[in-house]
């Protein structure tokens, strides 16, 4: 593999043309990003890959783990942990390894009768899997968070503003104007060339630039409840997730470590403030009296299901990512995920632009290849909301049929695509595509189908931090030169990685890779690149910034 680190003045970008220096004169930080949660942090992690500094504001001094949220990080989201070297940090912390568990048992309560199971559930697998780099992998959210601060520390790129707050956002033409409030009350001013909102559902950020959510909500509130059971041993065997659609009130449960650490989602039931009553309704979903379950409620917290889409993902200056721009039922486990492509999409596309080759077309481009997606992922978590509601089937056919998409989704999780993208040649989209079913395609947008080279080493391991061209027979022709001495005119990053053509799709065919391992163009002849296009530097529509003040958090 060839890595060409260009640098040239001669073809400077639309933001280095019109954007400042380093002077101190008009901003202090290249990237400032409002929130601390996964969003942010794989939004620091992305431009930390890539070289790129931020500042980091979030209220939270430490990670609660009495709450975990999320549990399960998908295949997708584990194959960019791998690209920022932590993937390994993560098996290693996580509790609930692949192999101790990959099943849903659906039961009257986790002691009764199984009615139905499915297996190998949300791609996870106690061996490698030929269509991708990595398997998911069950951890608490706490966890995650805790590998990617101390990750981000490592980096040495991440300014920590822990126990702060952002109070106000001013976008100007040039860099955006936040105002920080921090635990003594202080308020500090900074001025950033971009900031990222990744400050949830109540996102001050979303109001900065004008957008609004809309959508949908469940008419009930569910109540999420982390508890120790150290004697709990379901006789329907080991899972990661029950369900126990036979109790008074249905709900899920699964360990969340082999200590007896657990946690509860129990339907509807988001009035109920009372400990005792909660450890009732546990008791039920697990099959034991009340007087025989022997557990301890750490936390208790009600949430309702929404369903929200934002108006809009970005200003000139300021983007939305995950949470702040929509929002969706956990039915499945794309919510965290989702983030983290939301998180990857923005953040190599930024450290293109703050680095000199990526045009504003790359920005603008964050918009249309992600809301899409977001919605997708909207749409099959309800439909799995319906079919988690109290009137759940309770036959084992009637169960495959309405939960199978939330258990094997491996279409939407690795089959979303950028076909259409204004910063992908243009090419056909896969018609056929599914939420449960993946289909490898060299289609320009899609994901880069994965291939091992060896046991241990991946495809994706190969790949540059920014473009790649897989090379058939790594035949480094004419043409090839000629892309190679274009990239260093536009100062793009380019690596040569020569693969066997089985990994290009086809003899003779050559694939331009992006940082994201998304396809950017696929052909025979190299030249035919459009630089411009897949650099941002073409088919851009932005419109001037006026000041635009946000409402105080």
């Amino acid at each position: 593999m060839s890595h060409f680190p260009f640098h040239s003045s001669e073809s400077p970008s639309w933001f280095a043309r019109h954007t400042p220096k380093h002077t101190g004169m008009n901003f202090d930080h290249d990237v400032v990003i409002v929130g601390g949660g996964p969003s942010g942090l794989a939004t620091a992690a992305e431009l930390a890959h890539h070289g790129i500094a931020s500042v980091l504001i979030e209220p939270r001094t430490s990670v609660a783990h009495d709450r975990p949220r999320a549990k399960t990080t998908s295949i997708r989201t584990m194959e960019h942990f791998r690209r920022w070297g932590i993937a390994h940090a993560i098996r290693d912390r996580a509790e609930i390894k692949p192999a101790w568990s990959q099943r849903v048992v659906f039961c009257d309560n986790a002691n009764g009768s199984i009615i139905t199971e499915f297996d190998h559930a949300f791609g996870l697998s106690a061996e490698p899997l030929d269509f991708a780099a990595e398997t998911s992998q069950q951890i608490p959210q706490p966890v995650v968070e805790d590998v990617l601060r101390e990750h981000l520390l490592d980096t040495g790129l991440v300014d920590f503003r822990l126990g702060c707050r952002v109070i106000a956002i001013i976008e100007h033409d040039e860099f955006v104007h936040v105002t920080v409030e921090g635990s003594n009350a202080a308020e500090e001013a900074l001025t950033a060339r971009f900031v990222i909102g990744c400050d949830g559902g109540w996102s001050p950020t979303r109001e900065s630039i004008g957008a609004s959510l809309s959508g949908t909500s469940a008419p009930h509130a569910n109540l999420n409840v982390v508890f120790t059971a150290p004697r709990l041993r379901p006789a329907v065997g080991d899972a990661v997730h029950y369900w126990a659609v036979g109790a008074a009130t249905p709900g899920a449960l699964g360990p969340l470590d082999h200590a007896g650490r657990w946690w509860a989602s129990l339907a509807a039931a988001g009035d109920i403030t009372d400990p005792a009553q909660v450890k009732r309704l546990i008791a039920d979903l697990v099959g034991l009296p009340e007087t025989d379950f022997d557990a301890e409620i750490h936390s208790m917290d009600a949430w309702t299901p929404r369903m929200l889409l934002a108006d809009r993902f970005a200003s000139q200056r300021v983007f939305l990512v995950g949470e702040s721009a929509h929002l969706n039922p956990p039915f499945g486990g794309h919510g965290f995920n989702t983030c983290v492509g939301d998180a990857v999409n923005i953040g190599w596309k930024l450290a293109a632009v703050i680095a000199g080759w990526g045009g504003r077309g790359l920005l603008e481009s964050y918009e249309h290849e992600r809301r899409h997606i977001a919605q997708e992922t909207i749409e099959s978590a309800a439909t799995n909301l319906r079919a988690s509601g109290l009137a759940i089937a309770r036959t084992p056919g009637a169960l495959q049929e309405t939960k199978a998409e939330e258990f094997y989704s491996l279409g939407l999780v690795l089959g979303y695509s950028y076909a259409q993208s204004p910063v992908v040649a243009t090419g056909p989209t896969d018609a056929d595509r599914d939420v449960r079913h993946y289909r490898p395609s060299f289609v320009p947008g899609a994901r880069l189908p994965h291939r091992w080279m060896d046991p241990n080493r991946s495809l994706y391991d190969l790949l540059g931090k920014g473009y790649s061209l897989l090379i058939p027979h790594g035949d480094e022709s004419a043409a090839v030169s000629s892309l190679v001495q274009e990239c260093r005119r536009r100062s793009i990053p380019l690596s040569l990685v020569p693969v066997t053509p089985a990994a290009t799709g086809a003899p003779g065919q050559f694939v331009l890779v992006r940082p994201d391992q998304h396809i950017a163009w696929v052909g025979r002849d190299p030249t035919e690149i459009d630089l411009r296009v897949v650099s941002g530097h073409l088919n851009t529509t932005a419109k001037p910034v006026t000041d635009r003040p946000a409402g105080r958090a």
